[in-house]
């Protein structure tokens, strides 16, 4: 399952906000993954790096009412996250990938943040279609 190897990536984009200099806490983190999860897990990063700002951007607009510096960090990371494998790894169903960052969201953000995330990755995968 790739459930942990998201939480990886999650952890770690999360961490990178307040230690931006840390890249070899990712290497810490994927240790605990198994071969096919750690290479995910990487392909999943590199993802959401290359394209950080465009998701940013993306996010701000379907944050509607909300200003993107007043999201929660986590709410955030997770919608990079999501973002990020919706565009990239077109194999996993899209039901499966909102499914598993809500998740993430109901274990590391607030209780509203599970349908907020689930909203804005809903209509990200809408408008992709």
């Amino acid at each position: 399952m790739r459930s942990k190897a998201r939480e990886t990536v999650f952890m770690y984009l999360f961490s990178r906000l307040f230690n931006p200099s840390d890249e070899g806490l990712f290497a810490v983190l994927a240790k605990e993954l198994g071969s096919d999860d750690k290479d995910f897990a990487t392909k999943l990063l590199d993802s959401v790096i290359e394209n950080e700002q465009t998701y940013l951007e993306k996010i701000a607009e379907l944050s509607i009412g909300y200003k993107l510096n007043r999201l929660y960090n986590a709410d955030k990371c997770a919608l990079l996250l999501g973002f990020a494998e919706l565009d990239n790894f077109k194999q996993t169903p899209t039901a499966v990938i909102i499914d598993e960052t809500v998740n993430i969201v109901a274990k590391y953000s607030t209780e509203n943040s599970t349908d907020f995330v689930n909203g804005i990755l809903a209509e990200y995968a809408k408008e992709r279609a």
